[in-house]
């Protein structure tokens, strides 16, 4: 049995798992937050350059895994169910989503907050999150009356709400000299989600709705707008920041050392664990969350610096030790599961733990395509733990060693490359950004 962190919180299909308490989790993650020491302080004998390609293919991994799984997100009726929508293969490839998807929590969803309130609940409001101030155009679709999919507005290959959101903070850190800023990003978050046409998803997970509407209802400064109705935020798209996060800070730290041999000091390590969990906490107020983004970071440092003859499967099982998981089995099926980090976290080391061997990775081009084909059609919580899966993944494999199938199929490919340049070029403290700036691409 699996430890897990919510012992009552129900999954989109009102299933409950059992586990632990928050409460209890608490403490046993407290216990455990000064003692992590994946991806501590070690002398490698990688390059720069094979950094630079493990950061870029990180990120591309991100928006792949994203984007392949969005049509096929929250999909609980397994994979027949996938087939009746898109076909005897189920995801094969890039696809557009459906427009309608049966029994849709996007219906049921408080438009004005988190939870599963009425539509009607705008109705003595001036105005409404959804439609009005975030998710600009899109209140029509999470009519009650109506079942429509999550991601009904999206083309093929494009990313959803949070990996546009990953972008954005990929901007913030690049603006701010590869470092992490959290007064820069909330700026950064608020000006993006408050801007019509700045994405094109149909759905805003409650944590944005929660945050926006302290914002707008109750008048909160920003930095109070974080918050939690103790169900649906301390969730796995909340390891989507702080996953970039650890990408860039890790980078930063390896390429400011001075060193011939890349360093990961132990105060490096400490801060790039902290930045990680601070960058949770701007659109989240989870305690939950900010001890898992720490201990996610430093399995994003090992997959960064771990040579490429070395698996990593001793990373995947000191994450499960100190979360209070099983040991990750690379024999077990890939199991669809609930967005819950007590829930999506086992199967997602389960499936790295399969899909880092070098058995797979090494068995040609396409390697992390199949694992992220494979992760689209399990149906659940696919579309961040895919974003998650692809960091790690990505790191492993290299820029080099991607399918270029995994670029070219990305709606925004062109300015992904580019935004991609910068990032790296700002956390690898290098000066080719330099006049330049991201918002004129």
């Amino acid at each position: 049995m699996h430890n897990t962190f919510n012992i009552s919180h129900a999954t989109d299909t009102n299933r409950v798992m059992p586990g632990r308490s928050i409460q209890s989790y608490l403490l046993i993650i407290a216990a455990i937050a000064n003692t992590v020491t994946i991806g501590s302080a070690m002398t490698i004998s990688l390059t720069s350059q094979m950094i630079e390609s493990r950061l870029r293919s990180a990120l591309w991994g991100m928006f792949s895994g994203d984007a392949l799984a969005a049509p096929t997100h929250w999909y609980y009726g397994g994979f027949s169910q996938i087939q009746s929508d898109y076909g005897r293969g189920g995801i094969t490839g890039y696809t557009r989503p459906v427009t309608e998807l049966p029994g849709s929590i996007l219906n049921k969803s408080d438009p004005n907050g988190g939870g599963r309130l009425s539509y009607s609940s705008s109705a003595d409001k001036n105005k409404s999150i959804i439609g009005d101030v975030i998710n600009h155009g899109k209140l029509k679709h999470w009519d009650p009356k109506k079942s429509i999919h999550y991601h009904a507005t999206l083309h093929a290959g494009e990313n959803t709400l949070e990996m546009q959101l990953g972008r954005v903070l990929m901007k913030s850190i690049v603006d701010c000299s590869g470092r992490f800023d959290e007064d820069h990003f909330r700026k950064a978050y608020i000006a993006f989600m408050t801007t019509e046409g700045s994405h094109n998803d149909t759905y805003a997970s409650t944590c944005h709705r929660m945050f926006f509407a302290n914002l707008i209802f109750h008048k909160k400064d920003p930095k109070d707008c974080p918050d939690n109705d103790g169900h649906n935020v301390d969730t796995i798209d909340g390891l989507i920041f702080p996953s970039i996060t650890a990408l860039a800070e890790t980078a930063r730290q390896l390429s400011s050392s001075g060193n011939d041999d890349l360093l990961v000091s132990e105060d490096s390590r400490r801060a790039i664990l902290q930045a990680s969990a601070r960058t949770a906490a701007v659109t989240r107020s989870s305690n939950v969350l900010q001890k898992a983004s720490e201990v996610w970071a430093g399995l994003v440092i090992a997959a960064l610096v771990t040579p490429a003859d070395n698996e990593i499967e001793q990373p995947l099982r000191e994450v499960a030790q100190r979360l209070g998981f099983d040991k990750p089995r690379a024999d077990r099926r890939d199991q669809m599961s609930a967005c819950y980090l007590g829930q999506a976290l086992p199967p997602t080391l389960d499936m790295l733990c399969k899909y880092t061997q070098s058995s797979f990775l090494n068995d040609g081009s396409d390697g992390i395509w199949k694992a992220l084909v494979a992760n689209a059609n399990r149906g659940g919580e696919n579309v961040h733990s895919g974003a998650v899966l692809g960091a790690i993944l990505g790191a492993r494999v290299g820029d080099e060693n991607l399918p270029q199938s995994l670029k070219s199929g990305l709606y925004d490919r062109e300015i992904l490359e580019k935004e991609i340049d910068f990032f790296v070029n700002a956390v690898m403290q290098r000066t080719e950004n330099n006049g330049k700036a991201l918002d004129e691409l």
